[in-house]
């Protein structure tokens, strides 16, 4: 062997040595978790009841650092061009799956720039209205449709939301045509279709549950297949006769491509464990979220298969966001 070689393969090992001590020391400092959304909203919330534990189990401080704004697409490329040596994370949205179909031109390659860890939590919508709406359930709301085409307004908190895709995909399923009304924000929507300007609305749970706990609304279905634990006597649009309806906006933990997997496993060991505390259960129902668990592997799965049923709502409903 040439001295050059020798050189060579002396700085490969000790390469392979510094990334494995790395991971077998991690964490030994503080590590960053980025979340795409202003503090005090859903995922942000239930992003800090999973890190809290997280901490505590990984014994070293996980901080928040929130970067709302452009429709998430500002935060995720900040986590794509992060270093991969597990000390900055990001809660990755359902929105980094869907921009690709609805955004020509992005700065990152959700599929190739980022490693999947676990799924942190999914968040279903419930589909509501005003007390006077003349439909009570999902099937009430697709007769409507069907007598009275373009008749059916549905809102949502914003163009490209999930909650927007949602409404597009329950309209695909039922075979009706309803007209989006984008608000920006959740509350002026809600404002709306309890006053009986928008006909439904596909509304967060936590945002909705007080005006249908007091009787100002009434709600058609949650949008999940499995009901929810915070509004759990409102059917699912499943159990109305749409076996194929299952919708939810979700915030997954992962890291940027090329973190050793030994981190990985580390990170992912300590989210499930955290997921599994009950004071972390009951802060996540309180949001009106679910929460996750389960492998790197069967994250990744489930991302790509998002991607792809995503990707055909907006083919098949012609949207165009920029």
């Amino acid at each position: 062997m040439s001295k050059l070689a020798g050189r060579a393969m002396a700085a490969l090992i000790g390469f392979a040595f510094a990334g494995s001590a790395l991971a077998q020391s991690y964490p030994a400092k503080p590590i960053r978790v980025i979340v795409p959304f202003a503090a005090a909203g859903g995922v942000d919330l239930g992003t800090r009841a999973i890190t809290e534990k997280m901490s505590e189990i990984l014994k070293q401080p996980m901080i928040i650092d929130n970067r709302g704004g452009g429709a998430t697409v500002i935060a995720t490329d900040l986590a794509a061009r992060a270093p991969a040596d597990g000390y900055t994370v990001f809660i990755a949205p359902t929105t980094m799956v869907i921009n690709p179909a609805i955004r020509s031109k992005l700065p990152y390659n959700w599929e190739t720039d980022f490693v999947p860890v676990s799924m942190m939590m999914t968040l279903p919508f419930v589909v509501c209205a005003s007390r006077d709406f003349p439909a009570n359930n999902m099937k009430e709301l697709a007769q409507l449709a069907k007598a009275k085409p373009d008749s059916i307004s549905f809102g949502s908190g914003g163009a490209g939301t999930v909650a927007h895709f949602a409404g597009e995909l329950f309209a695909q399923r039922s075979g009706v045509s309803m007209i989006h009304a984008a608000y920006k924000g959740e509350g002026p929507a809600l404002g709306d279709a309890m006053g009986g300007q928008i006909s439904v609305m596909f509304s967060t749970l936590v945002s909705a549950s007080g005006h249908l706990k007091q009787g100002r609304m009434k709600a058609l279905a949650v949008t999940s297949r499995k009901r929810s634990s915070l509004l759990p006597d409102i059917p699912t649009a499943a159990e109305q006769g749409y076996a194929d309806y299952d919708v939810f906006s979700w915030g997954a933990l992962v890291v940027p491509k090329g973190t050793p997997p030994n981190i990985v496993e580390k990170l992912n060991a300590a989210a499930n464990e955290a997921m599994k505390s009950k004071s972390v259960q009951d802060r996540l129902i309180a949001l009106g979220a679910e929460p996750g668990g389960g492998s790197a592997a069967e994250l990744a799965k489930f991302m790509k298969s998002e991607a792809a049923k995503w990707a055909d709502v907006v083919r098949r409903a012609k949207i165009v966001i920029e």
